[in-house]
């Protein structure tokens, strides 16, 4: 068939699809070994499919293998189905397709063992450089860690070349794992199963067996080739979970960092203008040349670390005389007012950190050492600066303490920073949450991610009614909720079925609501007390701090692992 668009001829690829009874789906392209999609449904899997095609294309070109161009049409043929065999976790019975039952041919055997070093680099490019902190993390929604994912792959490449030969003629070394480290494990396992797949005869290359060894599905069949397509899928699919392991470490480790801005910003509110730029807090800093510090650092961090990333040599001048360069950074913004510090704060760690999260999981793991000094970014620069933040914020915390410094109200810059930092900790939180669990995994009590997203966003509306009030000169005029638990448990259930993206979608609304009435608020009448919804008095300053309390008490719900 011509393609209408392109008016090239479309590749046919036949798709062979498995399910469990009840359970998921898995989509394979026997022509592309190691190119599968699993999913829940049926649809959803052929749905994937397209992309997943495209990717492995993609992939191929990547490690200098022959593949179509990027724009080049295919076309996916649905050519059989089997049911019963899954779910796909260890020790599953897994589907032998035709194209299984066709004998391999010692080149084809060439392909897929090329197929499978590029396979192997991946994965290594992932975890060679790892420390055990990070192999053995595992946040509370996943099964597993990396490590036990690593022992789990070297086994299957055992147990995959034993459906195919005699346990009597299976590598000695196997016998030896438990000593091994754990890339030395990988190595060994990978060399000797290759080794042993190499040693298959002509016929054992074209039979179909049914081994009753180490296996609780001795019904099901095993060829050469099945054996092989496995390989590489097995080793694509964990390596997939592997990465996925190390972006929610990388989100934890940002979600630290947002966690420890936001402390910051929160020991500066109640503070008065004149406080802020005008008595010192730390030597003879005033809070507001702190900020101008901890931002430059910030900046400084970017650009060393960028610099790392291109392969050149870094400028650790300003580590080398911490002293004057801290000098230089402070004087730079003397003459600045503090709202414009405080954009440059935002600005600072907003590029920094947006510029952390584009990297790929290799680069931002990999081993770097300067100096002698380790500078891998999990380990070092990261924890630097969120502890910069934590050891500031504690110094502002004396020293307000020390002078009985704090009033009724404070800059409405300050505020607004402190409310955005509050907001960026609850939803670098939020990320840290596998997108399949948002709705079904407990992080509040019986409240999932779905149900605390919502709740946050109910409370954002009641404090918009407020502030709107407020703005016009008058009491919040709020209705009384005399039972606050009562209702929170009535507006997350009325919010059950309501989808993540109404639930997300809300939840911005309302701070952009929020914000926009905080913004109109008179800084003159800050200060004026009023009586609030859930009892007591309280400032317009007040009303509108409590959400930044309100956003950072849940967000430590949301922290996970």
């Amino acid at each position: 068939m011509v393609d209408p668009v392109t008016m090239q001829p479309a590749t046919a690829l036949a798709v062979y699809l498995e399910s469990a009874d009840g359970g998921p789906h898995m989509a394979h392209v026997p022509s592309l070994p190691g190119c599968y999609v699993r999913a829940q449904t049926r649809e959803e899997a052929l749905a994937a499919l397209p992309k997943a095609v495209q990717a492995h294309y993609a992939w191929l070109r990547g490690h200098g293998e022959p593949a179509p161009p990027v724009d080049a049409p295919f076309e996916l043929e649905v050519a059989g189905e089997a049911s019963g065999t899954g779910p796909f976790d260890p020790g599953d019975a897994a589907a032998l397709f035709p194209p299984d039952r066709q004998p391999v041919t010692p080149e084809e055997m060439a392909h897929y063992f090329r197929l499978m070093g590029h396979s192997r680099a991946d994965l290594l490019a992932l975890v060679a450089d790892l420390k055990d902190e990070i192999l053995d993390w595992q946040p509370d929604p996943m099964p597993v860690s990396i490590h036990r994912l690593l022992r789990h792959l070297a086994n299957a490449e055992q147990w995959y070349v034993s459906r195919l030969v005699d346990p009597e003629t299976l590598p000695a070394e196997w016998d030896r794992e438990e000593a091994m480290s754990m890339l030395d494990l990988l190595d060994m396992e990978r060399r000797t199963a290759m080794e042993r797949l190499q040693m298959l005869t002509a016929s054992e290359r074209t039979e179909v067996f049914h081994p009753e060894h180490w296996t609780g599905h001795p019904e099901e069949a095993w060829t050469a080739r099945k054996a092989l397509r496995r390989f590489l899928e097995h080793e694509r699919e964990h390596t997939a979970q592997v990465r996925q392991i190390l972006s929610a470490y990388r989100q934890s480790l940002l979600a630290r960092l947002a966690s420890e801005r936001a402390g910051l910003l929160v020991e500066l509110l109640g503070l008065e203008a004149a406080a802020l730029t005008a008595q010192p807090v730390v030597g003879d800093w005033t809070a507001k040349d702190l900020l101008a510090h901890v931002a430059a650092w910030d900046r400084w961090a970017e650009t060393t670390m960028r610099a790392m990333v291109a392969g050149q040599e870094p400028d650790f001048g300003a580590v080398e005389d911490i002293g004057a360069a801290n000098e230089r950074f402070v004087a730079a913004w003397r003459s600045s007012d503090l709202q414009t510090v405080l954009a440059e704060l935002a600005a600072a760690r907003a590029s920094w950190v947006g510029w952390l999260e584009s990297l790929p999981v290799e680069e931002f793991f990999r081993a770097r050492s300067y100096g002698g000094y380790d500078w891998t970014f999990p380990d070092v620069p990261l924890r630097v600066q969120w502890q910069h933040d934590a050891e500031h914020a504690e110094q502002i915390a004396a020293w307000r303490q020390a002078e009985k410094a704090g009033g009724r109200a404070g800059p409405l810059a300050v505020l607004r920073a402190a409310l955005d930092a509050g907001r960026e900790e609850v939803l670098a939180a939020a990320r840290l949450m596998p997108p399949e669990q948002r709705e079904s995994f407990p992080v509040c009590g019986p409240w999932t991610t779905h149900d605390l997203l919502g709740h946050l966003a109910d409370w954002e509306w009641v404090g918009v009614e407020g502030l709107r009030n407020m703005v016009a000169g008058r009491a919040p005029g709020v209705a009384p909720i005399e039972d606050i638990d009562a209702w929170n448990a009535e507006r997350v259930e009325a919010r059950r079925d309501e989808s993540w993206a109404a639930v997300w979608a809300d939840l911005h609304a309302a701070r952009e609501a929020f914000l926009q009435a905080a913004d109109s608020l008179d800084p003159d009448r800050l200060g004026q007390e009023y009586s609030f919804p859930w009892g007591g008095y309280g400032t317009a300053y007040d009303w509108t701090s409590a959400f930044v309390a309100h956003d950072r008490e849940h967000a430590q719900h949301l922290h996970l692992g």
